[in-house]
C-alpha cells in the first residue's frame, strides 16, 4: 500500500503543478491539453488507489479501446461515450481483473495502516452502522419495489458518472470544441459528487444520499454567485453567506452522522448476579482482541429509567472516544458499566469516568482488570448459558423482522478432548460435523446443527437441552450462529 500512497500523492502534486503553471501559459490549446493529461493520469491513480492493480489494468484497456475508437470515428462520439459507459458499468474483464489481483498480490490498505492497532474498533464502528441502517436493508427483503428502484436509481447514477468523465476528458482533448475553466471545474465536481452519492446509495440508501446531497449542493450554489451576481462585491458576499451556510449545514450533518448509532444488546436475567443484563450484541468477534485488555467496570447509582434516557449520549461518547461498552446490568437501582479500552488510553478511562461523575452527578466507583487472555468477558458473559440462549433468540429475531418465516438451523461450535464424546453427541437428535482444520493437540472441533421452529420458547428449550448434552459429553462451547 505504500506504493499506492506514493503514486496517488505524487500524481496529485503533478496535476496540482501542472494545472498551477498552466494558467501562466498563453496558448490556450496547450493548457487544456495539460489539464486533459492530469485528468486522465488523476483518474487512473484513483482507480489503482482505490480498486488495487487489476481495476487499473483493465480501465487502461477501457479507456485506450475508447480513445482509439474516439480519434478514428469522431462524428460518433456520443455513441462511444455511451459504449463506453456501459463498459465500465458491465466490467466484462471482471475475471481478467482477478487474475492480475492473484498475479501481483495486493498490499494492506492504507486506511488500515492509519487505523493501526485500532483497527479492531473500526469494523466494529462498521457493524454499528449497519445495524443503525437495518431498517432499510430490511426493506431489501421485504419491498421488492423499493429493491428495484434502489438498483435502478444505482445503475442509472453510476452511469451517469461515467458519462460525465468521459465526456469531459474528450472535450478537454478535442481542441476543435469550446474550452471553459469555469465549465470545466463545474463537470469535475459534478462527476465527483455524483460518483459518491452513488455509492453511498448502493450501500446505505436514499436517506444517506439525500443527507449528502444537501450538504454538496451549496459550494456549487456560492461558486455560482460569486460569478454571476453583480456588483461583484455583493455577489462575494452573497457567496460567503451561502458557503458559510453549508459548512454550518455539513457540520451538523457530520455530527449527526455520528451519532447515527446503536446498541444492540442480548437481554436476560442473570440469577446468579441478581440482575437485568443487556450483553453488547456486537462485541463478541472482538472479545479476544489483545491489545483492548483493560476492562474497567464503573458502579453508577441510579435508576434505569434515568440511565436509558442518556444511555445513547454515553453510547456516543465512547464511539468518538474508540473504547468497548461490552455489557451493563442493572439491580437494585445501581447501574453496572463494562468497558473495553485499549491499552493505551489510561487518561481515555479517566475522562470517561468524570464525564460520568458530571452526567450522574455523583461519585462513581470503578475497578480496572487488565488481562491478556480476556476471560473475565468470557466467563462472566460470553459463556453464560443465559447469554447463549439470548444470543440464539436475538439472531433468530433478526430472521423474522426480514419476514424469513421458514425454520431455523441453529449451529453451534464447540471442541472436546475425546472423539469417543462426539460419537456420543452424535448418537442424538443431532447433525454433528467434523471440523479437523480448527483442530489443535489432543483438541477435536466439532460443529452440532439442529432445526427447529423460530418460536422463542421452543429455542430456549432446544438451546438448553443442547447445552447440557454438550455439558454431559464434556463439550466447550466456542459459538453458535442462527441460519434459515
Amino acid at each position: 500500500m505504500k506504493k499506492r500512497i506514493i503514486i496517488l500523492l505524487t500524481t496529485f502534486l503533478f496535476m496540482f503543478i501542472t494545472l498551477f503553471v498552466s494558467f501562466f501559459i498563453i496558448d490556450r490549446e496547450f493548457r487544456r491539453i495539460i489539464l486533459a493529461l492530469s485528468l486522465i493520469f488523476f483518474t487512473y491513480s484513483s482507480i489503482y488507489f482505490i480498486g488495487g492493480i487489476g481495476k487499473l489494468v483493465s480501465s487502461i484497456i477501457y479507456g485506450i479501446g475508447l480513445g482509439i475508437l474516439l480519434s478514428l470515428l469522431p462524428k460518433y462520439d456520443n455513441a462511444l461515450f455511451f459504449i463506453g459507459t456501459f463498459l465500465f458499468a458491465l466490467n466484462p474483464l471482471s475475471d481478467f481483473e482477478q487474475v492480475v489481483e492473484e498475479r501481483f498480490p495486493t498490499d494492506r490498505s492504507i486506511i488500515s495502516q492509519l487505523k493501526g492497532s485500532y483497527e479492531p474498533y473500526y469494523e466494529y464502528r462498521k457493524e454499528i452502522k449497519n445495524y443503525y441502517h437495518l431498517p432499510q436493508m430490511r426493506k431489501i427483503y421485504t419491498k421488492p419495489r423499493y429493491l428495484k428502484l434502489r438498483r435502478a436509481v444505482t445503475i442509472v447514477m453510476a452511469m451517469l458518472a461515467v458519462f460525465l468523465l468521459i465526456r469531459e476528458v474528450n472535450n478537454l482533448i478535442n481542441l476543435l470544441k469550446h474550452f471553459d475553466i469555469h465549465t470545466f471545474f463545474a463537470s469535475t465536481y459534478s462527476v465527483i459528487i455524483l460518483s459518491f452519492l452513488t455509492v453511498i446509495l448502493y450501500h446505505k440508501g436514499f436517506q444517506s444520499t439525500l443527507n449528502l446531497l444537501t450538504v454538496s449542493i451549496f459550494p456549487p450554489i456560492s461558486y455560482s454567485l460569486f460569478l454571476v451576481v453583480k456588483p461583484t462585491y455583493l455577489g462575494i458576499i452573497l457567496g460567503l453567506v451561502i458557503l458559510v451556510l453549508g459548512i454550518i449545514i455539513g457540520l451538523y450533518q457530520y455530527f449527526s452522522f455520528r451519532s447515527r448509532i446503536v446498541y444492540e444488546y442480548y437481554f436476560y436475567y442473570d440469577n446468579e448476579k441478581q440482575a437485568e443484563v443487556y450483553a453488547n450484541a456486537l462485541y463478541e468477534p472482538f472479545v479476544y482482541n489483545e491489545d483492548f485488555n483493560q476492562t474497567v467496570i464503573f458502579k453508577i447509582k441510579t435508576n434505569i429509567q434515568f440511565f436509558n434516557k442518556i444511555f445513547h449520549s454515553i453510547v456516543v461518547y465512547a464511539d468518538l472516544h474508540r473504547f468497548y461498552i461490552t455489557a451493563y446490568t442493572y439491580n437494585r437501582n445501581e447501574i453496572v458499566l463494562y468497558t473495553e479500552f485499549h491499552h493505551q488510553e489510561n487518561k481515555t478511562i479517566t475522562k470517561f469516568k468524570n464525564y460520568l461523575e458530571t452526567v450522574f452527578e455523583g461519585s462513581i466507583k470503578s475497578d480496572l482488570i487488565i488481562e491478556k487472555g480476556k476471560k473475565f468477558y468470557e466467563e462472566n458473559f460470553f459463556h453464560n448459558n443465559d447469554y447463549i440462549v439470548a444470543r440464539t433468540v436475538y439472531l433468530a429475531e433478526i430472521l423474522k423482522k426480514l419476514e424469513i418465516k421458514s425454520n431455523v438451523i441453529i449451529s453451534m461450535v464447540a471442541y472436546f478432548n475425546d472423539l469417543k464424546d462426539i460419537n456420543e453427541l452424535s448418537n442424538k437428535n443431532y447433525t454433528v460435523v467434523r471440523l479437523p482444520e480448527y483442530d489443535m493437540k489432543n483438541v477435536f472441533t466439532a460443529r452440532i446443527d439442529m432445526k427447529v421452529a423460530n418460536v422463542e420458547y421452543i429455542i430456549d428449550s432446544k438451546v438448553r437441552e443442547l447445552l447440557l448434552d454438550l455439558l454431559i459429553n464434556h463439550g466447550t462451547y466456542v459459538r453458535i450462529s442462527v441460519y434459515y
